[in-house]
C-alpha cells in the first residue's frame, strides 16, 4: 500500500491511497497494539483497541454515567433536551466529574486522535451516551466533519468512543463503511446506500477510534440494552470546537486542569488563535506569537480604559 502525507502538511499522518466508489473494505481486526491501530485508522478509516479499561474501570465509569443520566433526567422542565429518548446524550462532562476528564488525557487519545490530528489537537466536546430500551430505527448515516468542504481531503476530527458495555448489532451498534474516508468529495456528500453498511462488534473496556470522514451511524436496538459509551471527540487545533469552553467550563475545572487538559479545552494558543486580552496577568509576556499558555485575565478593558470583571461560572 502507498500511502501519501495529509494535504495540510501539520500532522504526521499518512493517508492510504483513494479507494473507487464504492468499494467497501472489510471491517478491521480488534488489536491491542496501537502501532496496528493507528495503521488501521489510516487503512480503513477507523479501529479497535482492546483493554485499555479495566474491568473496575468500566464499572466504576459507567455507574457514574448511568447516574449522572438519572440526575439530568430527574431535572423536568429543565432536564436537557432528548434526555428521555431511547438515546441520551450526556453533554459537558468536563465539568461532571474528574473520571469523564481523566479519559481525555489517557495516552491512548493522544497516541490516536494525535495520530490523525497532530499533537496540538483540541477537545472538541467530551459527551456520554446511554441509549435505553429498544430503538426501532437506525441513526442517518453522516460523516462527523460534515460541516468541513468535502474538498478537504485530510481528517479534521478523530471521534474516541470509550466503549462501556459491549457493542453487539443486536444491541444497536454504529453502523460503518469501511475506507468510505478514501472516496472522493463527491461521495463525502450524500449518505451512501445501507447496503454497503457493516455493523461493528467491541468488548467493553476498548477503545473505538474513527476517522471525521467516515460514513456512520447508530443501529437498531432490538435487545433494548442499556449501552453505554463515552465520545472524546477531537479536532484540528484551528477548528471550532463543539462546545464553547469559554462559557460552558466550570473556573474550578480550569483552575485544577494540568497542563495538558488546559491544552485541549484551548487555554493554549496555536499560532495567532486563542489569545485573550485584558489587563495583565502574571503569564510571561511574549514578544513573538507561538504555543504559549493562556491565562484569563481579572479584567476585560473597556471604553476609554473601563475595567469590566470577567465571571466564570463555578460551582459555587
Amino acid at each position: 500500500m502507498t500511502n501519501k502525507d495529509a494535504s495540510h502538511r501539520q500532522t504526521r499522518y499518512e493517508a492510504a491511497p483513494p479507494l473507487e466508489y464504492p468499494q467497501v473494505l472489510p471491517l478491521p481486526e480488534a488489536t491491542d497494539d496501537v502501532e496496528q491501530a493507528k495503521s488501521n485508522l489510516s487503512e480503513y478509516g477507523l479501529c479497535f483497541l482492546t483493554g485499555v479499561l479495566s474491568e473496575s474501570e468500566v464499572a466504576m465509569i459507567g455507574d457514574k454515567l448511568e447516574r449522572q443520566a438519572e440526575a439530568e433526567r430527574q431535572l423536568g422542565e429543565l432536564s436537557p433536551i432528548g434526555s428521555d429518548a431511547p438515546k441520551q446524550g450526556i453533554s459537558n462532562l468536563v465539568n461532571k466529574g474528574r473520571a469523564f476528564l481523566d479519559l481525555v488525557e489517557r495516552e491512548e487519545v493522544d497516541e490516536l486522535a494525535g495520530f490523525v490530528l497532530g499533537s496540538n489537537f483540541l477537545l472538541s466536546s467530551l459527551t456520554g451516551a446511554v441509549f435505553n430500551g429498544v430503538a426501532a430505527e437506525p441513526q442517518q448515516l453522516h460523516r462527523d466533519q460534515g460541516q468541513v468542504p468535502a474538498t478537504a481531503d485530510f481528517p479534521a476530527i478523530c471521534n474516541v468512543f470509550f466503549v462501556l458495555d459491549d457493542f453487539t448489532p443486536a444491541r444497536g451498534s454504529t453502523c460503518v463503511v469501511p475506507g468510505s474516508h478514501r472516496w472522493a468529495a463527491e461521495h463525502q456528500i450524500k449518505p451512501p446506500s445501507r447496503d454497503l453498511e457493516v455493523q461493528v462488534t467491541v468488548p467493553a473496556g476498548s477503545i473505538f477510534a474513527f476517522d471525521g470522514r467516515i460514513w456512520h451511524g447508530t443501529g437498531i436496538n432490538l435487545e433494548g440494552h442499556s449501552r453505554k459509551h463515552i465520545a472524546v471527540f477531537a479536532c484540528l487545533p484551528w477548528m471550532r470546537q463543539q462546545e464553547n469552553w469559554g462559557v460552558s467550563c466550570l473556573q474550578e475545572v480550569l483552575d485544577e486542569a494540568s497542563p495538558k487538559l488546559r491544552a485541549r479545552l484551548g487555554l493554549r494558543t496555536y499560532g495567532t488563535l486563542g489569545m485573550i486580552n485584558g489587563t495583565r496577568t502574571s503569564a510571561e509576556a511574549r514578544a513573538s506569537l507561538g504555543n504559549y499558555d493562556v491565562e484569563i485575565p481579572e479584567f476585560l478593558i473597556g471604553e476609554e480604559g473601563a475595567l469590566h470583571r470577567v465571571r466564570r461560572s463555578s460551582r459555587d
